[in-house]
């Protein structure tokens, strides 16, 4: 089933005890994976979500992913003090960081932004999760990471249905008044999870999206996306689009070819015409009269 490589056509949840969540600003972890949060927490999972810049308005911010956070049902959020938009600046130390929370935590999942992010500081959370993971699932024990979409759509390989949660999270992601006043952000995530339930029939409305990857390969190493699975993905396409071309010509050819058999049609048409003309009695009498008045 060739869809179901690209997309789950079931949802299922993520399973943990402890839960260690990165999110680079205030409001990621509530817009990226907060449904999933509160699913986890009314399981009894313990959560940990840590919170990487402070930028401006970093107590009020802080405040709206607490209130968010008491909404969904876990704890308050940590908050570090990096640069907001510096922490592609701040590579080395942030792996550390992680690493570090992740040894104090010791939790069996890590959600963080996932690497197709557009934003800088989602992209360097991202390398820092899965460096850290891989250093960790290397020096201690497995570590699930799931990465999470906001800003933009990931390679999905899990859903998680969040349907029963749909308004909880309405009401968690209006805390966010700071971030709202300058974008309708709120609207569009809720927008997000609703396209992400279509694949999942008509009795999940809101799903949202994980890429999981396991640090449990040789070494601790974090089974990213294979290379094989990449190059699959890219012959799809391709073939996919070739088909699509292939018929696009074919479709144009065959309008060439009727069009074709059209002015054939035509062509023989005018011919049949100017025949029956010339035999007329009057086109030989019009030839005849004009053959004397040349004499002349």
């Amino acid at each position: 089933m060739r869809e179901a490589w690209y997309v789950p056509y079931q949802a299922s949840d993520l399973q943990a005890k402890r839960v260690l969540v990165l999110a680079p600003h205030p409001d990621d972890e509530v817009f990226g994976c907060g449904g999933t949060l509160s699913k986890l927490a009314a399981r009894g999972a313990a959560i940990q979500v840590v919170i990487a810049t402070q930028g401006p308005q970093a107590e009020l911010r802080l405040a709206e992913s607490t209130a968010a956070a008491t909404i969904l049902g876990y704890p308050a959020p940590l908050q570090w003090d990096f640069v907001d938009r510096g922490l592609e600046a701040a590579r080395d130390a942030l792996i550390d960081r992680v690493f570090q929370a992740l040894e104090a935590f010791e939790p069996d999942l890590l959600l963080a932004p996932s690497s197709w992010e557009m934003h800088p500081d989602h992209r360097a959370a991202c390398d820092a999760a899965l460096q850290a993971g891989e250093r960790y699932g290397a020096k201690h024990r497995p570590l699930t990471i799931a990465l999470y979409e906001i800003g933009v759509p990931l390679s999905v390989n899990r859903l998680v249905d969040i349907s029963p949660l749909r308004e909880l999270k309405g009401r968690a992601m209006q805390c966010f008044a700071s971030q709202l006043a300058e974008q309708r952000y709120a609207e569009q995530i809720a927008g997000l999870n609703r396209y992400r339930s279509y694949t999942l029939g008509l009795g999940i409305t809101d799903a949202e999206a994980f890429h999981v990857v396991e640090a449990t390969g040789p070494r601790g190493r974090v089974a990213l996306p294979s290379v094989q699975d990449q190059a699959l993905w890219r012959c799809e396409a391709a073939l996919a689009q070739a088909e699509q071309a292939h018929a696009h010509q074919s479709e144009r050819c065959a309008e060439l070819q009727a069009a074709l058999a059209q002015s054939e049609q035509a062509r023989q048409g005018a011919e049949q015409m100017l025949e029956t003309i010339y035999a007329t009695r009057g086109w030989r009498w019009l030839t005849r009269l004009k053959s004397l008045l040349g004499r002349g």
